[in-house]
């Protein structure tokens, strides 16, 4: 077989599945997760692992900004995420009942952030 001929065929060996396994799941109905996919909110009286998460961002760069405000207002031990559909969130994961987290975002939004008490992804 030519030179030429070889590498074709170790291209097409590559470049095939990359390019045909992807077009055929989204023909078959497959989906990419949403932002809100991400994001479980927590019911009052939720019982489990909960997370207050202060916002989420389209970069590091601008969830390490809220990341800041939030330790300013003395969340110190707060820490920037991915949350698993391509953005980060600031969140902190002390909470240990959901009558703890209302009081902490309630504390917060006094301090101008808006926190909410979500689900924390499992992990």
């Amino acid at each position: 077989m030519k030179r030429s001929t070889l590498r074709l065929v170790a291209a097409a060996v590559v470049v095939v599945p990359l390019v045909g396994y992807p077009v055929i799941e989204l023909r078959n109905g497959a989906s990419f997760p949403s932002a809100d996919d991400c994001v479980h909110v927590a019911k009052p009286g939720e019982t489990g692992d909960l997370d207050l998460v202060f916002g989420r961002r389209d970069t590091p760069a601008e969830a390490n900004a809220l990341l800041a405000r939030v330790k300013h207002v003395g969340y110190v031990d707060a820490q920037v995420q991915e949350d698993g559909c391509l953005r980060w969130k600031v969140v902190y994961t002390g909470i240990e009942t959901y009558e703890q987290g209302a009081s902490s975002a309630a504390e917060a939004r006094g301090a101008g952030l808006q926190p909410q008490i979500e689900i924390a992804p499992p992990g």
